[in-house]
């Protein structure tokens, strides 16, 4: 197995396993022998650790590799070193929420092989979506174990606080902060601004739960550094000028803040309450920026000036052109650019809508598997926020309605490690009900 051997009591956590290299040999269950170098849970754990730090810097280019290599590709060789030295990751990795992922990813890319009129673009962008997908399957078996599923969370903030910080210091920006902040938004780290926005929101929700929570058991110095992360964090966001950035903030905070004063025992009234008190000064704080401006641009505008009010009506009728079998992979993206009067001539625009862009490309055989990734992400958050409190939900809900509504989230980082935490959670929650079926104990969350 992947953990040490150990005498577990019913319901006790999972521990890290033998730090040295060399070879153990274990009993599995029914007496069977099985081999494993030493200290391979050492390297996945440590791996997983530092990749997911690594979020915000996914499109910088490793020196020396004349931009040919960047992290996000390094990350896909992280992947397969932990298969070759621990095939059993990938049992330990699996829930429902990635095998739908397989089914959906799969079925894309042999469907266009057959139907895509953009074979190199379909496969470069469905290796996209699998690269990190495989990554979120090692996330999945690492953070099975309650220390470490705290851990992943607060290395993937420590790794926001950095970039948020040389972000704001002008490292990293296309130009010197102070010379671009004439600008309307101000993006990092080769990423595009929505994506790092959203990166940043992920990271603020959880600086959020870690102050709030109010039984974890962390002091008042711990709980201001977490304050502090979660500025710079906002602070970066800002920056950046995205809008889906602050629909996530806004939709995971509220969620938050309600779920954990709930746990704390608050009424229904004090709940509301601080809900609408966090709502407002959100509202408050995000219409006096650039986020602020850029809205209001559009209502002065009008609707038909945003490019992705205007690629909604086309996506839809592309739907209903085709609702079962859809257009092929990439097939819808010219004539969506035309009709809507944004992007490339040649090879269109990418639909700013997750759950649009399955559907007019597969029909029914891309929405069926994808909305079942967002149901499983949903219900499972939920179902164990009893356990580990209110962060996986709203971490899970947020990025499901930016995706249902105004981003790409399968081409977004951010996402499966959203995903590795609900698929982490799920299989604790598992690993538990076999070591004790009969028992309603359950550990409070972080």
């Amino acid at each position: 197995m992947l953990e040490a051997d150990r005498s577990r009591e019913p319901g006790a956590p999972d521990r890290a396993t033998p730090r040295g290299w060399g070879l153990s040999r274990r009993p599995e269950a029914g007496g069977a022998q099985t081999y494993e170098l030493r200290g391979t849970w050492a390297f996945i754990t440590w791996g997983a650790m530092i990749s997911i730090a690594l979020v915000p810097f996914t499109n910088v280019f490793i020196p020396r590799t004349a931009l040919k290599y960047s992290v996000m590709s390094v990350t896909q060789l992280f992947f397969w070193a932990c298969i070759l030295i621990s095939p059993r990751v990938l049992r330990r990795g699996y829930s429902p929420i990635l095998a739908w992922m397989v089914v959906l990813y799969g079925t894309r890319y042999i469907y266009g092989s057959l139907l895509s009129n953009f074979q190199e673009l379909m496969a470069d962008s469905t290796r996209n979506m699998i690269r990190p997908m495989l990554w979120a399957w090692i996330l999945a078996a690492v953070m099975r174990e309650d220390r470490l599923r705290k851990w992943g969370a607060d290395v993937y903030l420590f790794g926001c606080t950095l970039a948020g910080v040389l972000h704001l210091l002008g490292i990293g920006t296309d130009r010197p902060i102070v010379e671009a902040m004439g600008s309307l938004r101000i993006s990092a780290f080769e990423l595009n601004a929505n994506v790092l926005g959203v990166i940043y929101a992920t990271a603020f929700v959880i600086a959020l739960a870690r102050v709030i929570q109010a039984r974890a058991g962390r002091g008042t110095l711990a709980r201001l550094l977490y304050a502090g992360a979660g500025v710079i964090t906002m602070l970066g966001l800002l920056l950046t000028g995205s809008r889906s950035a602050a629909v996530f903030v806004a939709l995971g905070s509220l969620s938050l803040i309600a779920i954990e004063t709930r746990r704390a025992g608050w009424s229904r009234s004090a709940v509301l309450a601080s809900v609408l008190l966090a709502g407002g000064l959100l509202g408050v704080g995000m219409a006096n920026s650039i986020i602020g401006q850029r809205s209001e641009r559009v209502v002065n505008a009008g609707v038909g000036s945003e490019a992705r009010a205007r690629m909604a009506p086309v996506l839809i009728d592309q739907f209903l052109r085709s609702p079962i079998y859809g257009l092929g992979p990439e097939n819808y993206r010219v004539e969506l650019g035309h009709r809507a009067r944004t992007g490339d001539p040649d090879v269109g625009i990418v639909a700013h809508n997750q759950l649009f862009m399955f559907a007019v490309e597969m029909g029914l055989f891309g929405l069926v598997p994808f909305l079942s990734v967002c149901g499983l992400l949903l219900v499972q958050s939920w179902r164990f926020r009893g356990v580990e409190g209110g962060l996986p939900f709203a971490l899970a809900l947020p990025c499901i309605f930016t995706a249902c509504t105004t981003a790409n989230i399968a081409f977004h980082w951010h996402f499966y490690f959203i995903v590795g935490l609900v698929a982490g959670t799920y299989g604790a929650q598992r690993d538990r009900k076999a070591a004790s079926p009969d028992s309603a104990f359950l550990p409070e969350g972080p």
